[in-house]
């Protein structure tokens, strides 16, 4: 009812005060008043909005415009540009930013002069029709003052019924209202000036107030200001006062002209205060991220870190110093977080991280600190430059991931131990191995199978609770024997395994037969009561070339046989070359 109130007043008073020479009024603002309404209005209620607007068009229209012969026709045209403007401007930019971004208001530019030019054919033709006159001249009227129009009122409309405009000044200060007043008298003043003084061509000068307004108090002193200019000049022109009125052109001439000139402080005003409106949200959302970043900064556990291109800290956070175990750190190199030794490894994470900018990195490292081994967890990622190729430098993360770390290591190792006898289980002995057999050839290698003989006996005899302590107290020989380069796992059953590296063919058989004798005599005890001893059959393997963990254990499975055949409890060993076979010879027989 307040939006119908106030498009029937403002329509009455601009037809009744700037239809110059009988003709069209020289800025129409109830499009814009109804457009600014349907925008944010849901769709269902336009009808019942449009129906009401029509029936005080006509009136207006009536009885202080054309007359009754056209009102209705007219008010038709006037309610559609209304209508098309609102429903441009939701397509164009259902952001509802068209005051607040600088794409928003071009979307509203164009809204408003297309809607205004849907409707100025038909308006043209109507007003040709009620005064006469060249319908040319009729639309060109019409576009330029219902676009005029719409563009200086649309803003105003849309901030009243939106809400904005209330929220603002609820929102302002008394400072802010009072600067904003003091502004609208200044535009008021000079704009006063530059119409009715006639001897000196003083037009420009409103445009300085105006944009200083702009600056300092945003939208709303724009569009005031802008009203204010408008009312002054065509107050000036009614009267004939100042420059206009002494031009050598008719009056429908200068009225088109002070259109131009509206139009053109719109258009430099306008824009520049809306973009200055998104300058500050801009800034506004930068200073938010940057209170939020401090406060994570602040209270993380996280170390975050802006390094320079070379790799050195511009900017950290507290609790940087704890896992660096440093507080000078602006101006130290990343590689202050790690151990020295894994600085190529660290350069060479920054390297690909500026190949790659838009990948993060993830490196995972030991490093010592009070002299506890802590794990670090480090993301980067590369700075592109936005003014070319090449980085202007790293975003780091450094986390403490030493209890996940731990929780890992535990879990793999519980993964690969057997439980029975707590040595590693097949599936250790094979990650264990298998790099180290593809580099065989590098340095020398051996391989053994230990079976203990007629197991099953032992269980069958003494009972499985007696053969699980059995297997138990063997595998603590194993672990008597464990030392640098040897490498003891449980294969499954009574089977089990030993990689020695960096050992001759005669050490390895020296050690297996130390191992064996060690579990014959190994004093075992049933729950009965009743001891028992067993042994074992060992088959050795010399690895001399690199093979899978299959072939290496086939290879050592062969001489286990033949340990096996020739009455068990013996060591064998697999096909040699002829020196080797002098030397065990030699060796056996001393």
């Amino acid at each position: 009812m307040a939006a119908g109130a106030a498009f029937f007043l403002i329509t009455s008073l601009t037809i009744a005060w700037s239809r110059f020479s009988g003709g069209l009024a020289l800025i129409w603002p109830g499009s814009a008043i109804l457009a600014a309404l349907l925008v944010v209005l849901p769709t269902q209620r336009w009808f019942g909005a449009i129906a009401f607007f029509a029936l005080l068009s006509t009136i207006a229209t009536a009885f202080f415009g054309f007359g009754p012969r056209v009102a209705a026709p007219l008010a038709v045209v006037n309610i559609f540009e209304g209508f098309a403007i609102a429903a441009l401007l939701r397509h164009f930019r259902p952001e509802r930013d068209w005051l607040k971004s600088v794409a928003g208001l071009e979307r509203m530019l164009l809204s408003v002069v297309l809607g205004t030019c849907l409707a100025a054919f038909p308006g043209g033709m109507l007003a040709a029709w009620a005064v006469a006159g060249d319908v040319q001249t009729h639309v060109i009227e019409w576009i330029t003052g219902h676009t005029l129009g719409s563009l200086l009122c649309f803003p105003i409309a849309y901030f009243l019924t939106s809400g904005i405009m209330h929220r603002k000044v609820a929102q302002g200060t008394s400072s802010y209202v009072v600067e904003c007043a003091i502004h609208c008298v200044l535009i008021a003043g000079v704009s006063w000036l530059a119409f009715f003084e006639s001897s000196l061509a003083l037009l420009f000068l409103p445009v300085a107030p105006l944009m200083y307004a702009s600056f300092r108090c945003g939208r709303i002193a724009t569009l005031l200001g802008l009203v204010i200019i408008a009312g002054v000049g065509a107050t000036a022109l009614q009267m004939q006062q100042g420059d206009l009125s002494h031009t050598q052109f008719a009056l429908a001439n200068d009225v088109q002209f002070l259109q131009f000139y509206l139009a053109v402080l719109l258009l430099l005003s306008l824009p520049a205060s809306v973009a200055l409106k998104q300058h500050k949200l801009v800034l506004l959302e930068l200073d938010e991220k940057r209170a939020l970043e401090g406060l994570v900064a602040d209270h993380s556990d996280d170390a975050l870190l802006n390094l320079d291109v070379n790799g050195n800290v511009r900017y950290h956070s507290p609790s940087s110093e704890r896992l660096c175990g440093s507080d000078q750190l602006v101006g130290a190199s990343l590689i202050e977080f790690f151990d020295p030794d894994d600085e190529p490894l660290v350069r060479r994470e920054l390297v690909l991280a500026a190949d790659n900018p838009d990948v993060t990195r993830t490196l995972e490292r030991a490093v010592v600190r009070e002299g506890e081994v802590r794990w670090l967890e480090t993301k980067l990622r590369a700075v592109p430059n936005p003014e070319g190729p090449g980085v202007t430098g790293y975003a780091v993360t450094i986390r403490d991931v030493t209890a996940r770390k731990r929780a890992e290591l535990s879990a793999v190792r519980d993964a690969e131990t057997d439980a029975l006898t707590g040595l590693p289980n097949r599936r250790a002995f094979l990650r264990h191995v298998e790099p180290r057999l593809e580099r065989a050839g590098e340095q020398s290698m051996a391989l053994a199978i230990i079976d203990l003989d007629h197991f099953k006996e032992v269980n069958d005899t003494h009972g499985h609770t007696a053969g699980d302590a059995a297997l138990a107290q063997v595998a603590g020989v194993f672990r008597q024997l464990t030392g640098p380069g040897r490498y003891f796992a449980r294969l499954g059953g009574e089977e089990f395994v030993l990689v020695a590296e960096r050992i001759s063919l005669t050490g390895m058989i020296e050690l297996c037969e130390e191992l064996r004798r060690t579990i014959e005599d190994l004093d075992l005890e049933s729950h009965h009561g009743v001891r028992f001893n067993v042994t074992a059959s060992v088959g050795v393997a010399r690895i001399a070339e690199p093979m899978t963990p299959a072939e290496a254990l086939s290879t050592a499975d062969t001489p286990l046989y033949e340990a096996k055949k020739a009455g068990r409890n013996r060591v064998e060993i697999a096909p040699v070359t002829l020196r080797e076979r002098r030397k065990l010879r030699n060796f056996r027989a001393a």
